[in-house]
């Protein structure tokens, strides 16, 4: 079919074996491409109960179908396998250029299996594969990767995806990782790839992929292209999402004191105007035909960290900034760094430091428990010295690379009640009791911990309705619990089902620049194929429901839906949210439990509605 390169490529780390294989019909049918491909592929190949970090766990990378096309935002790259953070379902996106490098080398898909005996790099050269030696990588930071791996190949026009050493070490917030910072950030798939002694994935393609009528397609990208550069994607070209930091201060609220309270003193001091004279390079960093160039190279200009450059977006500001009562934007900035050159997920490395300076400042841990490592809020330099021991796993820091929840269980002393996560991952740094459909996402999303498939901000305070999904016709109250489930449902599935499966970028149709019927109008463009928007998201709703019955096979089900006993039960102190609390959580679940068609009591899908979507195997699987 046009749009695909028609190839899925295994790697087998163990014995060395390359195989190509036609890419299925049914998976272009029921899956489109991208996480719908990783999903499926994810369940046939991954047998429940295995060790997430032992050879028999999977790294799927999958193009979705605009990867390398003319269609603007649509160059992400997905990766499914098991994560070694939660247990269960592990999903990431990533921008950049490798989707479209991978397909353009001819292959829709790459799965990599096995261990090697030593360290390893792929490269794809167009239709050669190989397996390299990589011991002289191995220890290494991104960038220098990245130089040496271009100078052995002799060309800087390649695509690179690495580890750094805590992914060696199997750190589990470790994260692939590629550029400044385009990260497959949580789940720890960076531990992964150290444990199959995978250090990077090099790929050079030169060939092209076809289109059904280059022409409309031409005419849609264009369109979106110039939509994209108006209204608020104006605002995305000058600062990327650093723009949200003010409305959010004013609306909802950005948590500080590790979610302990609602407001901070110093909010302005991280909004974007003093990060762009401070630290904004005038460099930028973007996806595949970015129509808004979005990412933004960030370097402190003077000082013992000038010339460290990253790719940082507002989440990391929230997380170590205000979450962590920091406003030093050299410290600030030279903690992003560090973490995108280690390879390990910005975002979530906050809740180390977060969970470890609340548990200090109450008196639970004291430095010497801890190995001598003291964190202090709003001490910048103190949290650069919890990263440095995590990285290297040296003393307390070894217990920690275990990932937050997993080593507040192994110090106990009643730490476990103060790690922010759901099913072990670490929470982006919002302030979810403010807005109870990102609450009821974050708590039921399969890979855990994660707004990235259900922020819906710019709903619920925004006024971007996305109507031809949702069906929406006004803003939504964003405190009230009663009736999400019917417009959340299809929002979230939009997801999975069109833009991480065509492609899309998230960012730019969260923020009005395109919609998801330009996206199946893009796609008849390029594959001849008219896919309805009830079909996409029938797709969407596939893929959500077998990354559930992942899970489900796993053991993970309602009583893993859930959030921190402090979200749940206390009050939004101070901003303008503040007395904000959730009312009746259950209640929440089983109204979006029983739009989903699953199972209240167990939180599994049915094997009706399985059935129903073409799974008779999982529903095989979970209801013998």
């Amino acid at each position: 079919m046009d749009g695909y390169a028609g190839t899925i490529l295994t790697v087998n780390l163990s014995n060395g074996k390359v195989t190509k294989e036609p890419l299925r019909d049914d998976l272009v049918r029921d899956y489109i491409g991208g996480e719908g491909f990783g999903t499926r592929l994810l369940w046939e190949r991954v047998k429940p109960g295995i060790d997430p970090l032992s050879p028999e766990n999977v790294l799927i990378l999958s193009t979705t179908a605009f990867s390398g096309s003319v269609f603007p935002p649509g160059s992400r790259t997905i990766l499914n396998y098991k994560s070694p953070l939660t247990g269960g379902y592990g999903q990431n996106g990533m921008g950049g250029s490798f989707a479209p490098h991978l397909k353009f080398a001819g292959y829709d898909v790459l799965v990599v299996e096995g261990k090697a005996d030593k360290p390893v790099y792929i490269f794809i050269d167009n239709e050669d594969v190989e397996i390299r030696d990589a011991t002289h990588l191995w220890g290494k930071l991104g960038g220098e990767t990245d130089t040496l791996l271009e100078d052995e190949i002799g060309d800087t026009n390649i695509e690179i995806i690495r580890i750094g050493p805590p992914g060696e070490n199997l750190n589990r917030l470790a994260c692939m990782t590629a550029g400044y910072n385009r990260a497959f950030g949580k789940g720890g798939n960076g531990a992964v790839a150290g444990s199959k002694n995978l250090k990077a994935i090099v790929v050079r393609g030169r060939g092209s992929i076809p289109a059904h009528d280059p022409a409309h397609l031409k005419d849609v990208g264009t369109k979106v292209f110039q939509n994209c550069k108006q209204g608020v994607g104006a605002m995305v070209l000058d600062s990327q999402i650093h723009f949200l930091s003010a409305p959010y201060a004013m609306t909802m609220g950005i948590p500080s004191r590790h979610f302990q309270q609602a407001d901070w003193e110093r909010w302005a001091n991280l909004y974007w105007d003093p990060i762009r004279d401070q630290l904004y390079t005038g460099e930028d960093y973007y996806c595949w035909s970015c129509p808004v160039k979005s990412g933004k190279v960030l370097s402190p200009k003077k000082g013992p960290y000038q010339g460290h450059k990253v790719d940082a977006k507002v989440e990391a500001v929230w997380s170590w900034g205000y979450n962590l009562l920091i406003d030093d934007l050299d410290v600030l900035c030279e903690i992003f760094y560090r973490c995108a050159q280690n390879g390990v997920d910005i975002n979530g490395s906050a809740e180390w430091a977060g969970w470890l300076a609340e548990c200090q400042e109450r008196g639970i841990l004291t430095p010497k428990d801890c190995g001598g490592l003291e964190v202090k809020f709003g001490d910048g330099e103190s949290c650069l010295r919890l990263l440095d021991a995590i990285f290297a796993r040296e003393g307390f820091g070894d217990i920690l690379a275990e990932g937050p929840k997993i080593a507040a269980e192994k110090v106990g002393k009643g730490t476990e009640k103060y790690v922010m996560h759901s099913k072990g991952s670490p929470l982006e740094a919002e302030e979810f009791r403010a807005d109870k459909a990102l609450l009821l996402g974050t708590a039921t999303q399969e890979r855990g911990g994660s707004v990235n498939k259900n922020w819906t901000y710019a709903v619920t305070y925004g006024n971007y309705l996305q109507s031809d999904v949702t069906g929406l016709t006004e803003k939504p109250d964003p405190l009230e619990e009663k009736g999400i489930a019917k417009w959340f449902k299809p929002f979230k599935e939009a997801v999975p089902g069109i833009l991480n499966t065509m492609g899309g970028c998230v960012i730019l149709w969260w923020m009005g620049g395109f919609s998801c019927s330009d996206c199946l109008e893009g796609y008849k463009c390029l594959t001849g194929r008219d896919v309805s928007m009830k079909e996409g998201l029938k797709v969407g709703e596939r893929t959500i429901n077998l990354a559930r019955a992942f899970n489900a096979r796993e053991g993970i089900g309602r009583k893993d839906d859930t959030m921190p006993e402090r979200i749940l039960t206390e009050p939004v102190k101070g901003g303008p949210t503040d007395g904000a609390r959730v009312e009746d959580f259950d209640a929440m679940l089983d109204e979006y439990y029983t739009e989903c068609g699953w199972d209240v009591e167990a939180g599994w899908p049915t094997r009706a509605k399985l059935e129903e979507l073409g799974l008779k195997d999982a529903a095989d699987q979970l209801y013998k």
